[in-house]
């Protein structure tokens, strides 16, 4: 007996009828976030399984239907590479620069693109401009490595690290400059004589035997610290349970316990595990702050000085801010980067941005979605996204007068305050579609007190609705983030003098600096790469002036790159200025609802803005982007109803 099949006008109707349903989705920002988020959608995307289309639209059934993303398009202010070069609208056979280019270039002056960008030098070699390591738990990122293991490989932390084949005695070790001449410690000087297999086992004796009780103390609160925040990772991979749809940042760490922990300044957390503060040393900067007193900790060897050497250079180095304005939860993460198991890409830590895209279009090519192709459904092309337009149905994108088409969803992965976007929203009134106000991306709240409101015998209205207003941003999405320049110089001749040691051999690899050591030196950190090809790479606030240049690199030194962090004062920064935890508050995931705005009942029925870098609030790092990312794709599946939780909802609290 023959079986039954739908006439074949049915099954072309049911196709075009869900690809009626199917929606396009744009990132804005090419860096960690935006790249992850569309790695996570894709997944999410053809990872679902229902009869027929989503709500809204479809019938029964138990196969697996069509994905439903017909477009995520990635708007970046960088050019594309590799096979998303196609995209690109630079000519780039035009490119006349004759020094180096970062990962991100060219670009326009004076934006920023991602913060994780390398350069290329002329023999091959690359060194890190931006975010430089990876530590070993960070498990998105190296689930995205092990995604793409043949191309995104592990490397020396850093860049190229030391040369292997030279002939001259290679820098090591660690040591904190004080300004001046002047070190708080120098592990290079120090075992400078001893075999080179036996300086790292030297360097940790000597960091116990400075920091002792206070180095217990801190590993414990980092142990007990991470382990609150792997379990961030089990509630990121559950899409089975409501509870772990995070609605906010704040929601994760709460979750987690450790809200108070980032709503706190590091230096009152280390108050909290007693480790010491040296006032005598803040205020007078003594080299030697284990020394003299009567304090019982000044008996035991070095005890003091932890907190005042190695935390503040630490912090310095990684978000150039004090102890102070470092809050709890970011301090424990600029530890755990510069004493845990680190390294870097090989090739460039760039690599995993162009990976993650080039995975998500593999999702879709190893899948059952024949629609359209991978290179249609994962685009990157090179936009300034200047305006977003939400109306009743969509969100229209526009760079300056030029419309960049219409999307159900708009992700933000790159910070508010730098990406130089005007938000806008036609009348939810219906009163005039060519008026546009601004939309109201703090939520909207009462515009006047109840008093007023029932004293006065006409009821105020905006363009809002009755009598709502648009609410103010917190600060954490209005401070501008904190100012770093990456200075990268070839053919240096180091002036041992300068730094108060006799050979130049006795400068460590990694040179940090001490508050004191920042005013006088204007550099948070140095690094050598390569003492024969005099490579050096340094970090500071401002753009280093010739002359100071000339007296530590020497007159010779050719400065290879200068990546000033933001390209611009008022939009510019590399880390958020986190003000001792005062700036943690953070915006929602979901920025703006049109369906809430318009009045529909369905999310479907409206567009959305969402936010990824809301998380940046709290801590920044590659693997807290990967985590807003993740955070934030979850919620749009589940509002384009890719996934869909079980059970009622439940108070994040009770985890």
């Amino acid at each position: 007996m023959a079986s039954r099949r739908p006439p074949l006008f049915l099954a072309i109707a049911v196709v075009l009828w869900c690809q009626s349903n199917a929606y396009k989705v744009a990132i804005i920002g090419g860096g960690i976030s935006g790249t992850f988020a569309a790695k996570y959608l894709a997944e999410y995307d053809v990872n679902h399984r229902s009869g027929g289309c989503p709500d809204g639209g479809g019938g029964g059934g138990d196969s697996e239907r069509d994905c439903l993303l017909d477009e995520i398009v990635i708007y970046d202010v960088s050019p594309p590479t590799s096979r998303f070069a196609q995209h690109n609208r630079t000519d780039e056979t035009s490119n006349t620069f004759t020094k180096p280019e970062s990962s991100s270039d060219p670009r326009p002056q004076n934006w920023q693109g991602s913060r994780v960008a390398s350069i290329t030098l002329q023999d091959g070699s690359v060194v890190e401009l931006g975010a430089s390591i990876i530590y070993e738990g960070n498990q998105l990122v190296v689930d995205m490595m092990n995604g793409d293991p043949n191309r995104l490989k592990r490397g020396k932390p850093n860049g190229i690290g030391r040369d292997e084949e030279t002939k001259t005695r290679a820098p090591s070790g660690f040591g904190i400059f004080h300004g001046d001449h002047q070190w708080l410690l120098n592990t290079a000087s120090s075992f400078y004589n001893y075999p080179s297999f036996l300086q790292p086992i030297l360097n940790r004796l000597y960091l116990l035997w400075r920091y002792n009780l206070d180095i217990f103390r801190l590993s414990r609160a980092v142990k007990q610290a991470l382990q609150s925040f792997d379990e961030i990772y089990l509630l990121l991979n559950d899409t089975m349970h409501d509870v772990t749809y995070f609605d906010s940042p704040m929601d994760i760490w709460q979750t987690m316990g450790l809200r108070s922990l980032a709503s706190i300044s590091f230096h009152d957390f280390l108050d909290g595990l007693g480790l010491y503060r040296d006032a005598s040393f803040e205020l007078d900067g003594a080299a030697d702050c284990g020394s003299t007193g009567w304090n019982w900790r000044r008996w035991v060897p070095g005890m003091g000085c932890m907190r005042a050497e190695l935390l503040s250079a630490m912090t310095l180095n990684t978000y150039n801010q004090d102890l102070n304005q470092m809050n709890g939860l970011v301090g424990l993460a600029a530890y755990i980067s510069a004493v845990g198991n680190v390294f870097s890409i090989e090739g460039g830590n760039h690599q995993l941005m162009e990976s993650a895209l080039l995975q998500a279009a593999g999702v879709y090519d190893k899948s059952s979605c024949s629609t359209t192709t991978s290179q249609v459904r994962i685009q990157r092309h090179q936009n300034i996204i200047t305006t977003v337009v939400a109306s009743e149905n969509s969100m229209e994108l526009f760079e300056g007068t030029e419309s960049l088409g219409n999307f159900d969803i708009v992700i933000l992965a790159a910070p508010l305050q730098q990406c130089r976007i005007q938000f806008l929203v036609r009348s939810p009134m219906g009163f005039d579609d060519a008026v546009l106000h601004e939309m109201p991306l703090g939520g909207l709240k009462e515009n006047l007190d109840v008093e007023d409101i029932s004293s006065s015998s006409e009821v105020v209205s905006n363009e809002h609705g009755g009598h709502l207003f648009a609410a103010p941003l917190p600060a954490s999405a209005t401070i501008p983030y904190t100012s770093v320049v990456t200075t990268l110089v070839s053919n240096a001749t180091l002036n041992a003098t300068h730094f108060g040691l006799r050979d130049v051999e006795l400068l460590p690899q990694s040179v940090f600096v001490s508050e004191r050591g920042k005013r006088i030196e204007g550099i948070t950190t140095l690094t050598i790469l390569s003492i024969e090809k005099g490579l050096v790479k340094t970090f500071s606030s401002k753009v280093l002036d010739l002359d100071y240049r000339n007296i530590i690199f020497g007159s010779g030194h050719v400065v290879e790159y200068v990546q000033i962090w933001g390209g611009d004062s008022r939009y510019g920064g590399a880390t958020p200025s986190f003000g001792g935890g005062l700036n943690t508050e953070s915006l929602p995931f979901l920025l703006y609802d049109g369906a809430e705005h318009y009045g529909k009942g369905n999310p479907l029925h409206g567009p959305a803005l969402f936010y990824s870098n809301a998380i940046e609030s709290a801590v920044a790092a590659m693997e807290i982007s990967a985590i807003g990312a993740k955070s934030t794709a979850k919620l749009v599946a589940r509002r384009l109803g890719l996934i869909r939780a079980r059970d009622g909802g439940t108070d994040h609290d009770e985890l």
